[in-house]
């Protein structure tokens, strides 16, 4: 039946708020998260909240309209403009600083009830137009909005465009649906702002905000001769330093006489491989950044190195800035890549291979005590690189911790693990570093003894430090997780008042139908599913790729063109059968569970990636299978979808359990959710002639999860 003038603007409108939803929805986790630091310690805060309140505003779609999305994108923008203008670091919820608990909390409670109010609002204009269209049309309207969404800001992400263009495309979008001549103004004020805050020479990549400062202007006593220094997020996160080649210790002592203690100290680390090092001639480094361990290999005479850098635009600063020209050098080939995917691809053999500072602690001192994701030092990584060696080779791990870290205690573990005796383990306490050295090719006694004094280090562990602590693990990448109640007193208190104030909005405003179990019961099950496979699968994919705003988008991608297609199967098939979608369900997440991406390959990587994605994802075609038969089968479709999204919220909570299990148990756990999705169905079946219906897949706002 084709659509009438009125259908047809509801639907125009609909998909408009579908896009302005997702996209406002991935520009808040990674906008938050970046210029606020205290938004890393809650990793699922902004998105459990922007799901709690869209559910909320789909439950009371009925209800009147909020003028929230411009005044919440208002307070909240104007909130990161205040906080990163002053570089105020509201980073303190370990206790550790009492004085700094009641900011964070206050801002944490501003950011809460703004995103809620604004998502709310967006829910119920969703809502408003969602029930004015046939249930399976109105949701494949939604799908491709949101899938728009996902498009945009992949693109976005991808060139490399700062806030003003995000907040731009949310302005033209909002005064689309309202018309209101006040969104255009408020809109326009925004953009200039947030493109008058954002400090000269600050550019997004795809890992965070860059920006690159002459080394002589930060810190003192450095000389002016093209050192710089490199800030991700607004903290210090690279250098590209003049490394002045040396003949001995004594010279190296004297030519960094005058400068500062951090860059004596570098120059030191940066000689330790090739005092143990039997042979250098062939070298990976893997974490180059903007050349500064290349430049120390040739000077040792390397004859070749390939130097691997995640991020194109450290690489590209390193090509353009670095003082000794290091990636100019015949010798030395750049690879854009990560390390875990380079190591899966290389069949070459090594001398020396360096895991050069792949995070100089910036993720150690600004991540969660929750989980967060590092694949580049597990055991099977460490594995990957061993295999890399030649006979007489060596791998070097360096890293920003000092003698009393978890961390160190960790990657100690993992090599270990992976080698089967401990490393040679070095921390310089007084910069907080710590090398690791093994392989087949250490030399014994390698290391002269001034360096030890000259570099102020120590062997590791030294009396009454231990290092018992569990091993990092493609299945349990957790390398900073450290526990605290403390913090997870704050986080559990927090994320209950992001619970409770958009269930005092309902309790005031009231619900926009009456729920029937056997409906929405499933579709918070299907929900909460949906989301651990969503974050399964991201999780999959960063060990393929890394864990960039890409590889999020492009599952999120993927899942929501599975839901799409199977939506569009369920439509135009007419189908009622829910038990093909529940065989499906389990078929595709036993694959799943059992399913390893190789350490090494020699399939392209095309087709490897295709093929993890589509064993990842399948699940959701038949979850939204499941879901889509579900929703034409509903008396009030809009409700179903809100116990939909409010099950995705809550799913992003319970990821959190792979933190004790790993992350293959979420596969397992997904399919008893699935499972459990069909239980209400069979108590309504048994109690009505009608038949009943089953879980459902999460509508169509999938965030960026982790």
């Amino acid at each position: 039946m084709p659509l009438t003038n009125a259908d047809s603007n509801s639907a125009l409108r609909l998909f408009a708020v579908s896009l302005l939803l997702l996209f406002s929805e991935v520009m808040f986790i990674r906008w938050l998260g970046v210029e606020l630091p205290i938004m890393r310690v809650f990793p699922a805060l902004t998105l459990t909240t922007i799901f709690i309140g869209t559910s909320a505003g789909l439950s009371t779609y009925t209800k009147p309209l909020p003028q929230a999305p411009v005044l919440g994108f208002a307070i909240l923008s104007i909130l990161v403009f205040l906080i990163s203008a002053t570089y105020l670091p509201l980073n303190s919820l370990t206790l550790s600083d009492s004085k700094m608990i009641p900011v964070s909390l206050l801002v944490l409670g501003l950011i809460v009830v703004n995103l809620t109010m604004t998502f709310l609002s967006l829910g119920r204009s969703m809502g408003t137009e969602f029930d004015k269209l046939p249930a399976l049309k109105a949701y494949a309207i939604n799908l491709a909005g949101s899938l728009t969404g996902v498009v945009f800001f992949a693109v976005i992400s991808w060139l490399g465009l700062p806030p003003a263009v995000w907040l731009a495309i949310c302005g033209a979008l909002t005064f689309f649906l309202t018309g209101k001549k006040y969104v255009a103004i408020v809109s326009v004020v925004l953009v200039a702002a947030a493109a008058f805050i954002n400090p000269a020479g600050s550019v997004w990549s795809a890992y965070g905000k860059m920006r690159t400062v002459p080394a002589h202007l930060v810190a003192e006593g450095e000389p002016n001769d093209g050192s710089y220094r490199l800030f991700l997020n607004g903290d210090f996160f690279h250098g590209g330093s003049n490394i002045q080649p040396v003949s001995s210790l004594k010279e190296l002592s004297e030519k960094y006489r005058q400068s500062s203690q951090w860059s004596r100290a570098y120059r030191f680390w940066l000689e330790i491989p090739f005092f143990v090092a039997t042979k250098f001639d062939n070298i990976l480094v893997l974490g180059a950044g903007s050349g500064n361990d290349v430049v120390c290999a040739l000077q040792h005479g390397a004859k070749h190195v390939d130097a691997v850098e995640r991020d194109a635009y450290i690489a590209k600063r390193g090509k353009e800035l670095h003082p000794n020209k290091p990636y100019d050098d015949p010798r030395v080939q750049v690879h854009v890549a990560d390390a875990r995917t380079f190591l899966r691809y290389s069949n070459d053999k090594y001398d020396l291979i360096q895991f050069a500072y792949l995070d100089p602690g910036v993720t150690l001192k600004l991540s969660s005590f929750l989980r967060s994701d590092n694949f580049v030092y597990t055991k099977e990584s460490i594995k990957s690189a061993l295999d890399r060696l030649s006979d007489n080779g060596i791998v070097s791990l360096s890293f920003a911790t000092g003698g009393d870290s978890p961390v160190t205690r960790r990657l100690y573990k993992n090599i270990i693990d992976a080698y089967g005796k401990p490393p040679l383990a070095l921390v310089q306490d007084y910069t907080g570093s710590c090398f690791f050295l093994f392989g087949p090719g250490l030399k014994e006694n390698a290391l002269p003894k001034e360096i030890y004094e000259l570099g102020g280090l120590r062997t590791w562990p030294g009396q009454g430090e231990y290092t018992d602590t569990r091993t990092a693990t493609d299945d349990w990448p957790f390398l900073y997780l450290e526990f605290n109640y403390g913090s997870a007193f704050l986080y559990f208190c927090v994320i209950t008042a992001a619970a409770v104030l958009p269930i005092a909005v309902i309790a005031k405003e009231g619900l926009s139908g009456k729920p029937k179990f056997s409906e929405v019961g499933p579709m918070f099950l299907l929900g909460l599913a949906f989301m651990l496979i969503e974050t399964k699968s991201i999780t999959q994919l960063s060990l393929l790729y890394g864990a960039t705003w890409i590889v999020s988008s492009v599952v999120i991608f993927v899942i929501l063109l599975l839901a799409c297609i199977s939506n569009f199967v369920v439509d135009r098939l007419k189908l009622k059968d829910l038990r093909p979608g529940y065989v499906g369900l389990i078929a595709t997440l036993i694959l799943d569970y059992f399913w390893r991406v190789p350490e090494h390959s020699d399939l392209q990587p095309m087709v490897l990636a295709a093929l993890s994605a589509t064993v990842a994802c399948l699940p959701v075609f038949f979850g939204g299978f499941i879901f889509s038969i579900l929703l034409s089968r509903s008396s009030n479709p809009v409700m179903s979808l809100s116990a939909n999204v409010i099950g995705v919220a809550f799913g992003g909570l319970l990821e959190h359990i792979c933190m004790a299990t790993g992350i293959r148990s979420m596969s397992i756990l997904a399919l008893a959710i699935y499972l459990s999705s069909a239980l209400p169905l069979i108590g309504a079946k048994k109690g009505h002639s009608s038949p009943p219906a089953p879980p459902v897949e999460p509508p169509a706002e999938e965030p960026a999860a982790g």
